[in-house]
């Protein structure tokens, strides 16, 4: 089976070429690791690849999403998820049926270079900035630092995540004078980010990465925070409703990686005849 070749949502002037899943491809990540949900993202979206290959841990988070549901539906005759959901209108529990093929429609490439360049001031030393959207390689950093979270019942949890949050922003951007090695300029920027002022200096930071991730929306149509994607779809409507009562719902769902990358289990293969 032939799949289309996948532009690059960022930078839709790079083409992707992907095969179609194998049975060899499905063995090797039947043993998902849910834990190590971006580093076999990465290994499986470079496996897939057709000369030259494009690392993906290069890509932004959206480009990686977007590209797992782009072999998904075009290797598949009926690409179909259920998502179950607590209707508000009628505190009843639903399930939808959903064709990812309708996701098309939601999906932007970006017509500009996907970074914006800004000044904000670290400790009063005026401070040149690149915001870009995060990639591949800043989500193993923050899945690792997940990993490492307090309990939520913690008294440390609430601190935790402020440097998860810290490190998200970090990640999202990028200074002239980085170090080459990846995790030493993150974890500089990191530490810049935690000696700025908090309202004059800091707080400009965080709105213009809300700004840059707003206005650099490319891929599919999905939310991102704390380093998590959820996609937004198609708008439901309530089955208990009365007939023409325009009574719907918007589903935020996860993006579970692992529900896009193919597995099969021995048991599928039994023979109980």
């Amino acid at each position: 089976m032939n799949i289309p070749n996948f532009p690059l949502p960022s930078k839709p002037q790079i083409e992707v070429r992907f095969h179609a899943p194998t049975v060899k491809d499905a063995i090797k990540y039947s043993d998902f690791n849910p834990s190590e949900d971006e580093v076999t993202t990465t290994e499986y979206l470079n496996s897939m690849q057709e000369p030259p290959i494009s690392d993906s841990a290069e890509w932004t988070v959206q480009d990686r999403r977007t590209a797992l549901w782009w072999i998904f539906v075009n290797s598949r005759p009926d690409p179909v998820m259920t998502y179950s959901y607590e209707c508000r209108h009628c505190n009843s529990s639903h399930n939808a049926d959903i064709d990812l093929n309708q996701l098309a429609e939601t999906v932007e490439l970006l017509t500009v270079e996907p970074y914006v360049k800004t000044q904000v001031p670290v400790n009063g030393k005026p401070t040149q900035w690149t915001l870009k959207p995060l990639t591949g390689r800043g989500a193993h950093m923050l899945e690792r630092m997940r990993a490492s979270l307090p309990d939520m019942k913690d008294p440390e949890y609430s601190a935790g995540m402020s440097r998860f949050r810290i490190a998200e922003l970090a990640l999202c951007t990028a200074l002239g004078d980085d170090p080459e090695d990846f995790t030493e300029a993150a974890n500089r920027r990191f530490e810049m980010i935690e000696a700025m002022a908090l309202e004059t200096e800091f707080t400009p930071l965080v709105a213009r990465i809300q700004l840059m991730q707003r206005d650099l929306r490319h891929g599919l149509l999905m939310s991102i925070e704390h380093g998590t994607s959820r996609l937004i779809l198609p708008p439901q409507k309530c089955k208990n409703a009365k007939e023409g009562a325009d009574v719907t719902t918007t589903l935020y769902v996860p993006f579970l990686n692992r529900e896009f990358i193919p597995s099969i289990r021995p048991e599928w293969m039994a023979n109980h005849h």
